[in-house]
């Protein structure tokens, strides 16, 4: 309920018996000078001596909310407008109410009505915007929130809610302009700031939205919404330690806020603290709604492959908590149905919130291109909100382009079904803004994971691609999905901005080097990396991510596990900027060996090591979150770099240290030979991977029944 609303409120009907004027007159003055509970009781009086007053119940349900009674407000407006069916106002703070509720079906229901009894009304137009982003209709929220402010141009928190539904629709520019004008209409509107500071972000203007946030805060210190925005801005600029305070803030001002606690996971999740993320996926877990809680169970199954603390069976029962959780849920999407291909293609939906400047859309982008469009149409379902010149690149080779980021699962299902996908990809599915729960609703008849680095635990998601050192024939891993397997699983284009090999070969010790995201480096391997450092005391090591290491925290945790294992603190090189793609490619001009994270190994890190000439160290451990490296060794010849067990990393290491001058001289060789390698063969990998889509339709084809 807005100001307006509230001032309203305090001018219904007079009864005409004088006794109940002066006490009505008396709740007015109460309810006027903040005396709320005052103002109820003398209402309650009121409407007890004049029961067949709507404006009394108005004015009582107005008290009522705003001392957070928001059931017993929705029950006495209800009364008032079953006393007075024309009451337009009474009908607008009801909507109010229900949206705060999440009952928006209820909330448009009254709102419509208010829109009805007074078409020129344009809070009730204002109100109905928001209770139609809601409901997952941003293009009619739009026009509501347009409509609004057609009557009133002046209304600042209509001009709020046009931005919050242009940035649902992915209209991101648009939504700051219309934010900026509400906020140039009235500067101490404070939703207004956060509301902003979400779609600078979303656009990567990442500064901007920092000091917007600022300014929310200032303006309202407890505003528990902004603090976690901050903190998830600062994440994404590398600012760990300021993040984990600004979630830690959010959760300080409003302690049952489960999108915090699960954001300040993902805070000590990208810091590689494992069980204190999942303590706070799991606090979340608690606070949300069943429905409400897709996300926090798959942060939990992408923290679990980070894990060096727990074992098959574990990952096994994470995964199928989260398939009871969301999985067979296909009947929601009865009665939805789609048309066929009129070309008879084969319609593949792929979707993602990695279609930008990602690693998945380096290894898919060279794939879309590569694909056979006179058997296939390709359409895209885009749940991220982030967007660049590759996202421009998979539209304008798609079919069909839907951005989804602002919908839910099942409205994201009912595009799909509706749009008559044959076979949905689902790429990384638990990672970033991926839905996985998606599947759970089945709006494709054959679903496949791809890109994911383990199960989903789905029933509904028929199958998993990788390869034979991703998924070994025999293997004991625990899949939902039947095993897929291309003869090589990555593929990529070499960097664009390769950097030239160096012109004189390195000199001196051997230089190690990770630059793969902290949170894959586990206690265990920082023991190993200490004792490969303690056996080559000239060695040094080189830790670079983004700006993760502008930590202190995370830096004075890693060194001090490094050292403790027998590594001297001068062996240790931390490394902060954050660099374009060819300056970080050059940092491995400085290095002779990369050693790569267990259990979680390095996909396009290890590319890019290789692309570079250097090589990598692995050691694959029983899951396929483990294999990557080791798959893309095995084609190069390089399983010398392979070890089996802890004590085999480490003397492998130690033995490519030692080895450091003939690796020098082998930069380039390597360089060729990944170049040459069936790791940079786009074409010939996609036409691998259609052949599966083609098995996998004809199978659901020849499976499916047939009409009598």
């Amino acid at each position: 309920m807005n100001r307006k609303e509230r001032r309203a409120a305090g001018k219904g009907a007079s009864p005409s018996s004088p006794g109940p004027e002066a006490m009505f007159n008396e709740a007015v003055r109460l309810q006027g000078a903040g005396r709320l509970a005052e103002a109820e009781a003398m209402y309650r009086k009121v409407a007890a001596a004049a029961p067949l007053n709507a404006g009394v119940l108005y004015n009582l349900g107005a008290v009522q909310y705003l001392q957070g009674k928001r059931e017993e407000a929705v029950t006495t407006l209800r009364r008032a407008t079953a006393l007075k069916p024309d009451f337009p106002e009474a009908q607008c703070n009801l909507g109010v109410i229900l949206t705060d509720l999440r009952r928006p079906l209820e909330a448009e229901a009254a709102l419509r009505r208010a829109v009805t009894l007074r078409p020129g009304y344009p809070a009730a137009w204002c109100n109905l915007s928001k209770a139609l982003r809601d409901l997952e209709r941003p293009d009619e929220a739009v026009a509501a929130a347009r409509q609004a402010i057609t009557l009133s141009p002046g209304l600042a928190e209509a001009h709020s809610n046009l931005g919050v539904a242009l940035k649902d629709l992915g209209r991101l520019d648009e939504a700051v302009a219309a934010q900026g004008q509400a906020l140039a209409l009235n500067p101490g509107l404070v939703d207004a700031y956060n509301n902003l500071g979400v779609a600078l972000k979303d656009l990567g203007r990442l500064d901007e939205a920092v000091a917007v946030y600022g300014q929310a805060l200032a303006l309202r210190p407890d505003f528990a919404e902004a603090h976690s925005n901050l903190g998830s801005a600062l994440q994404q600029q590398d600012k760990l330690d300021e993040a984990i305070a600004a979630f830690r803030q959010a959760i300080a001002v409003r302690p049952a806020f489960a999108e915090a606690h699960s954001n300040l996971g993902r805070g000590f999740q990208a810091m590689g603290q494992l069980p204190q993320a999942v303590e706070c996926y799991r606090t979340a877990l608690g606070m949300e709604a069943p429905e409400n809680s897709a996300y926090i169970h798959r942060n939990i199954m992408g923290c679990a492959l980070y894990r060096d603390d727990i074992d098959a069976g574990d990952l096994r029962r994470i995964h199928q908590a989260f398939a009871e959780q969301f999985g067979g849920r296909g009947a929601s999407l009865d009665g939805v149905a789609g048309a066929a291909d009129p070309a008879g293609r084969i319609r593949i939906g792929y979707m993602s919130s990695d279609l930008h400047r990602h690693p998945v859309a380096g290894n898919m982008l060279p794939a879309i291109r590569e694909h056979d469009r006179t058997a296939f149409s390709l359409h895209f379902y885009s749940t991220g909100t982030k967007r660049d010149a590759v996202t421009e690149q998979f539209r304008a080779l798609a079919d069909g382009w839907h951005d989804v980021a602002g919908l839910s699962d099942l409205a994201i299902a009912r595009q799909i079904r509706a749009d008559g996908i044959d076979i949905l990809v689902c790429l990384a599915a638990r990672f970033d803004e991926n839905r996985p729960a998606v599947c759970g609703l089945r709006p494709a008849p054959v679903q496949i994971s791809l890109h994911d680095a383990a199960t989903s635990g789905l029933a509904e998601m028929g199958y998993i691609i990788g390869d034979r050192w991703l998924l070994p024939p025999g293997g004991s891993e625990y899949f939902s999905e039947r095993r897929l397997r291309l003869p090589q699983f990555y593929v990529a284009d070499l960097p664009a901005q390769l950097p030239p090999p160096p012109a004189a070969r390195r000199q001196g010790p051997p230089v190690f080097s990770c630059f793969n995201n902290p949170a894959k480096i586990t206690s265990q391997a920082l023991g190993l990396w200490g004792r490969i450092l303690a056996a080559l005391p000239g060695s040094r090591l080189v830790l670079k991510y983004l700006r993760a290491y502008a930590s202190p925290a995370l830096c004075g945790r890693f060194l001090s596990q490094l050292t403790a294992a027998g590594a001297a603190p001068d062996q240790v090189v931390f490394i902060a900027e954050r660099d374009e793609e060819g300056a970080f490619l050059a940092h491995y001009d400085g290095v002779d060996i990369a050693l790569d994270t267990f259990p979680f190994s390095g996909s396009t890190t290890s590319f890019h090591a290789l692309a570079m000439g250097v090589p990598v160290v692995t050691w694959p451990w029983d899951r396929m979150v483990s294999r990557w490296t080791a798959a893309m060794l095995h084609p190069l010849g390089l399983e010398s770099l392979i070890a089996g067990s802890a004590e085999d990393y480490v003397a492998r290491a130690v033995d490519a240290g030692r080895s450091a001058e003939s690796w020098r001289d082998r930069r380039t060789a390597v360089r060729d030979a990944v170049a040459r390698s069936r790791l940079c063969r786009s074409p010939r990998w996609t036409r691998h991977l259609e052949r599966l889509y083609h098995a996998v339709w004809r199978r659901h084809l020849a499976a499916a029944p047939t009409g009598g």
